[in-house]
């Protein structure tokens, strides 16, 4: 028989060989040239260069590090508060190991490690966007900034430069929508937390939870105004089977992990710090315990079960830029 497949152009045409071996399709470039094997690993629709993770994860370190170490690093927020940020310090150290790991594994062509990374980078992003505009200004102020801009900016690139066409048959048997609905309960629970407490201080109040010189807590401002939004959006689309849902949810599932283990990780930060013996602070903790548990272990059981049924991507998942037709 004869197959067609892309060979010397003549006129525009490909060529044809006759009695060519009918196999599974090849992975293909971007621009539909077929690749061997031993060449899918260098398609130029790489991440970014080699330097940029393990530069913004030695930034993190010393960043976490001086959170952990210094004691007036937050000063002149609540007990509760200072507890929770060196428990978030702590817990994003663990984060740095892990984004190396899947930036490595993507760049060898996991599309599930990618994933995995931009998650992480998501929490960076969020993480880092909140200590530079809530906590008091400290030696670590640009370290936080330009943390939260190599974070920001690498999640930006990890999520816009997959094909999410490309790697839609990956999804064809992940818990769609299992993580759809957590995702939608999820966000609207947060969101009517948060709102509860700012609509009842309108219009002349304040909230009992506001921020220093009462100014609006950024986790208000994160949130409302970009976390639940993306939860909701992603949801919204792996209920509409669009491609790109699994890509923002895979990643957002990755965040929230992160964060709940933060949160669970405050626990004994608090305790250690002689909190416990406050009976508000007391109770925050027990339902700290009890939400950020159930939360978590929702969180691992969506993501294993998503990793046990991704399937194989066949088509280069990378594209060689952000826009479709970045040559």
């Amino acid at each position: 028989m004869q197959v067609r497949v892309p060979s010397a152009r003549r006129n525009g045409r490909s060529g044809e060989i006759a009695d060519a071996p009918a196999g599974r399709p090849r992975p293909f470039r971007a621009d539909g040239e077929v690749l061997p094997p031993t060449e899918v690993q260098d398609l130029p629709g790489r991440p970014l260069p080699v330097v940029y993770m393990p530069l913004l994860g030695f930034l993190v370190i010393v960043a976490a590090l001086y959170g952990l170490v210094v004691d007036d690093a937050y000063r002149l927020v609540s007990a509760m508060t200072r507890q929770t940020w060196r428990a978030q310090d702590a817990v994003t150290l663990t984060t740095v190991p892990v984004l190396l790991w899947a930036t490595w594994r993507a760049r060898a062509g996991s599309l599930g490690a990618h994933l995995v990374s931009v998650g992480i980078l998501i929490w960076l992003t969020y993480g880092y966007a909140h200590l530079s505009i809530g906590a008091p200004f400290n030696a670590m102020f640009l370290i936080y900034l330009s943390v939260m801009t190599l974070s920001g900016f690498a999640m930006l690139d990890g999520l816009l430069r997959v094909d999410v066409v490309a790697a839609w048959p990956a999804f064809a048997h992940v818990p769609r929508r299992a993580a759809a609905w957590f995702l939608a309960i999820a966000g609207v629970g947060v969101g009517v937390l948060w709102l509860s407490e700012i609509i009842v201080a309108l219009p002349d109040g304040l909230p009992t939870n506001i921020h220093l010189a009462e100014l609006p807590n950024p986790t208000w401002v994160l949130d409302l105004g970009w976390i639940i939004p993306t939860a909701l959006a992603a949801a919204l689309m792996l209920r509409r089977r669009r491609p790109a849902g699994p890509v923002i949810a895979g990643p957002m599932l990755v965040m929230l992990l992160v964060l709940s283990v933060t949160m669970l990780t405050a626990v004994p930060f608090a305790l250690a710090a002689g909190l416990g013996a406050d009976p508000v602070v007391s109770q925050q903790l027990v339902v700290f315990t009890l939400l950020f548990t159930v939360l978590g272990g929702i969180e691992i059981w969506l993501l294993t079960r998503a990793r046990r049924r991704l399937g194989v991507v066949t088509a280069s998942w990378l594209r060689r830029g952000w826009w479709p037709d970045t040559r």
